[in-house]
């Protein structure tokens, strides 16, 4: 069986043990964010352009 202990330990790590941060994926992940977000308000823009034009 795993004990309180155990779990405690799983769900919150101790302060030493910092998570490790990519900022190189970060960054790629908010540039893919802002590209998609631009992509689909471009798709909005031409479908409404379609619809009065």
């Amino acid at each position: 069986m795993i004990s309180d202990t155990d779990c405690t330990r799983l769900v919150m790590p101790s302060g030493s043990e910092e998570p490790h941060k990519d900022e190189a994926l970060k960054r790629k992940a908010w540039i893919a964010v802002f590209l998609l977000s631009a992509l689909i308000w471009a798709g909005v823009a031409l479908l409404i352009w379609n619809l009065w034009g």
